[in-house]
């Protein structure tokens, strides 16, 4: 009897994978078997056999299908579990992968910025230095100049503070001698602001001496002595531009090597930036060409398990149908 329950068991749940068009037909031949072996064993009342072992197929069946309730349902708290999260991982991912191409594109943004302000405080840097080495020449030039100018004004002054008082005591042909008249010659000569006849005069003072031009010595001195103050007049006010220039060239020396200290300064800080910028861009798109890389499984890993868990809840309506069919079928044959 056990061997045929067990039989007719895997028949009806064979019939339960294809269609069930037929259960009642094998639970009918799975009884006509149980009788037969119970008739060639002589048993007195086959049919409580036949119904004990219809209801001991019923248990199992019902044991079965509990069974695989149980299964199924965690199948499908599965299903849900995981299609809730994969669907909140694709949405995080999109999401995390445009936040990443906004990142990306506003760091390569500001790296363009600190390449372009990096180059900008070079060249300010540049053109700084450049401005105090031009002031510098200039500087020097103008000292030279003015070294020879106030070199020559002075000793045509020290020249004058000989003649003066020589000619004043009738000494002016002892003067003439001295190299100091010579150079006051020259002096009275180059100079453009005494008026010809004074310059004649004096001319005539230099060649003649004071012997001759006695009468005149008075108009002499009073000619060198407006000379003298001229030239003291002029060496003051070359002086004066002199020390002006140096304080205006020690100014822009300052500003300008403030404004080098300055440029140096935001070349050091966007070199830094630029480059911590070019290490930021690499990481975002690594964790950019990750994310999507995780998309792209996450997608298709979802995409499976939605086929996956439909097939598998189909199957298990098909089985549900089935063992209810066979429960029926069995129901009717008791």
């Amino acid at each position: 009897r056990d061997q045929h329950a067990c039989w007719c068991s895997h028949a009806l749940a064979r019939g339960s994978t294809s269609r069930r068009l037929h259960v009642g037909m094998r639970v009918t031949l799975c009884v006509g078997a149980f009788l037969a072996v119970a008739a060639n064993k002589g048993e007195k009342n086959p049919i409580r056999h036949v119904v004990s072992l219809l209801q001991q197929m019923q248990a199992k069946i019902e044991e079965e299908e509990a069974t695989d309730a149980k299964l199924f349902a965690k199948y499908e708290c599965f299903c849900k579990k995981n299609t809730v999260e994969l669907t909140q991982a694709i949405e995080d991912g999109k999401a995390k992968i445009t936040d990443l191409q906004s990142q990306i594109e506003a760091t390569k943004e500001g790296r363009t910025q600190a390449i372009a302000d990096l180059q900008q405080a070079k060249d300010d840097r540049a053109a700084a230095k450049q401005a105090v080495e031009e002031a510098t020449k200039v500087r020097e030039k103008e000292a030279a100049d003015y070294a020879s100018e106030s070199g020559d004004i002075k000793a045509n002054i020290g020249a004058l503070n000989q003649a003066i008082p020589a000619i004043e005591k009738g000494m002016g042909a002892s003067f003439l001698q001295t190299p100091a008249a010579a150079a006051l010659q020259r002096a009275v000569s180059a100079s453009v602001s005494t008026p010809d006849y004074e310059k004649t005069l004096l001319q005539s003072f230099f060649q003649q001496g004071d012997g001759q031009a006695a009468p005149q010595s008075g108009e002499i001195v009073g000619i060198l002595k407006t000379m003298k103050e001229e030239m003291e007049k002029a060496l003051a006010e070359i002086t004066h531009a002199e020390e002006e220039a140096k304080v205006n060239f020690a100014q822009l020396k300052e500003a300008k090597a403030k404004e080098v200290a300055a440029a140096t300064r935001t070349i050091e800080k966007k070199t830094q930036k630029s480059g911590e910028m070019a290490v930021e861009v690499t990481q975002l798109e690594g964790d950019l060409e990750e994310t999507e890389s995780t998309l792209e499984q996450d997608t298709g890993y979802s995409n499976e398990l939605a086929v996956s868990c439909k097939e598998k809840a189909q199957d298990y309506e098909a089985i549900k149908v089935a063992r209810a069919d066979e429960l029926v079928a069995i129901a009717d044959t008791i």
